[in-house]
């Protein structure tokens, strides 16, 4: 009987070392025939040929700009009287009403409404102070203290001083001629006063030397018939006689202060022509009160300046013939 040989343990395992031996040398053998990712080599951009810039046209000369005329710079003239206006304001708040005349007068040359009816105002106010009562104030120059001497009157002490006696004795409250006191100081003002009318606006403004002191309004002539100009103050008269026209017959008549139709008022003050003009007798033009009131703002007269009669009285008392200056304005 036929003998198997079995091998031993020894053998197998050296067959089974072997055995893994060639599995790995053919699994490496096979990863060597792989084909391995090779390195890329790096992209180089095709390049690209640009065309040359095409030729532009050449632009025309842009046009030279006109030179800017340089305007004079211009301070306008209200600012000045404005910055008078605003001193002469805060030195009437404080009472110095001195300096506050000075400003104020200084700023109504330039000033325009409303501005310059306030200033208006408030000077006449302070001519309340200064000038028509019995103070004088220090600084004061248009007022000084008199000496009355035996035997003088109200109207010897202004007879150098331009200004009316009726006015004399309101500031001293000297009620008569009469009782006024030889060896007692008295105060004076330093006239003359004058008068600016303004036909445009019917205003009477009344200045003392160029200090305003009130304002008055008036009525004018017909069709503008009130005339423009420079005069001085004539004749001043107290319920002077007036020539007027009948109404039913058309002839001229002598109407008196009282009689029915009777248009002057209580004072009359006529116009007078100016020496250099040429002329020294009085116009048939003048300033008086009216009996119609109501036409006071317009135009109503003959040609004549109308004032409420109050206004009126109180004129009379500070205009002086020939000397007292009327200025009419058409504006």
């Amino acid at each position: 009987m036929a003998r198997v040989l079995r091998p031993n343990r020894v053998g197998l395992a050296v067959i089974a070392a072997a055995a893994v031996v060639l599995l790995v040398v053919v699994i490496l053998w096979v990863r060597g025939c792989g084909e391995e990712p090779q390195a890329q080599p790096p992209e180089i951009p095709e390049r690209t040929v640009e065309a040359p810039p095409e030729r532009q046209p050449t632009p025309a000369p842009a046009p030279e700009p006109k030179p800017v005329e340089s305007k004079p710079i211009v301070i306008e003239k209200t600012s000045v009287y404005q910055r008078w206006y605003d001193a002469g304001r805060e030195a009437f708040d404080s009472g110095d009403y001195i300096n506050a005349r000075h400003q104020l007068s200084q700023a109504l040359k330039g000033l325009e409404n409303p501005s310059r009816l306030n200033a208006k105002i408030q000077l006449a106010t302070i001519a309340n102070k200064l000038t028509f009562t019995r103070q004088i104030f220090p600084g004061d120059t248009t007022a000084e203290s008199y000496h009355v001497k035996q035997g003088e009157t109200p109207a010897g002490v202004v007879k150098d001083f331009a200004i009316t006696a009726e006015l004399f004795m309101k500031i001293n409250n000297i009620p008569d001629a009469k009782l006024m006191i030889a060896g007692k100081n008295y105060k004076v003002i330093k006239g003359p006063f004058s008068v600016v009318i303004h036909k445009k606006t019917f205003e009477l403004d009344v200045f003392l030397g160029d200090y305003f002191i009130k304002r008055y309004p008036i009525g004018l002539g017909r069709d503008n018939s009130t005339p423009v100009g420079e005069f001085l103050a004539g004749s001043r008269l107290e319920k002077p006689p007036w020539t007027g026209e009948d109404p039913k017959t058309g002839r001229r008549i002598l109407v008196r202060h009282g009689d029915p139709g009777y248009p002057l008022g209580d004072h009359w003050i006529s116009l007078r022509e100016l020496p250099e003009h040429g002329g020294k007798d009085d116009t048939t033009y003048g300033i008086h009160g009216t009996n119609e009131p109501e036409t006071i703002g317009g135009q109503a007269s003959r040609g004549c300046i109308r004032m409420l009669n109050k206004d009126m009285a109180e004129l009379f008392d500070l205009l002086v013939s020939g000397k007292s200056r009327i200025t009419l304005l058409d504006d």
